[in-house]
């Protein structure tokens, strides 16, 4: 595996650690930020996202975790029979009262459209909405399955 990420993105979420290791890590907390609406269900280490009436999308296994500050996950797609497994790490520290969160994704690659990206800053916006707000933060759920349905 490489050293440089293929993507990478960071943000600023006023927040506590606690808060947001919480809403990465659980399964239940997923359903309020996550863009699209999807339910998660935690088996172990194993993360499985899908839609709330639809197919499963996504696993997520554990590889590395240090709680509070670092997680590593694989990414493993459902959603064709193309994309391959990619690995994501997810970085916490703090700056003042505001966590920062950086995403870093190796391994993408057959993301000829460049969905990865538009998926990630969806994903972090509604998880900095969720967690300031307290809000669920739902949005452009079916704007990724109409254009690809196309």
């Amino acid at each position: 595996m490489t050293d440089k990420p293929d993507f990478m993105m960071q943000t600023y979420i006023r927040c506590t650690r606690a808060a947001l290791w919480h809403a990465l890590n659980d399964a239940d907390s997923y359903t309020h930020w996550d863009f699209l609406g999807q339910t998660a269900t935690r088996e172990g280490d194993l993360v499985r996202y899908g839609l709330p009436d639809g197919p499963e999308m996504l696993h997520a296994r554990d590889l590395e975790v240090t709680p509070m500050s670092r997680l590593e996950t694989t990414f493993e797609p459902k959603w064709d029979d193309v994309t391959t497994p990619s690995r994501v790490v997810y970085r916490i520290d703090e700056e003042g009262d505001f966590c920062v969160l950086t995403v870093e994704h190796f391994g993408l690659n057959n993301d000829p459209d460049g969905g990865t990206a538009d998926g990630w800053a969806r994903s972090l916006a509604g998880l900095k909405t969720y967690l300031e707000t307290g809000q669920p933060a739902n949005f452009g759920g079916m704007y990724l399955w109409e254009e690809h349905d196309q």
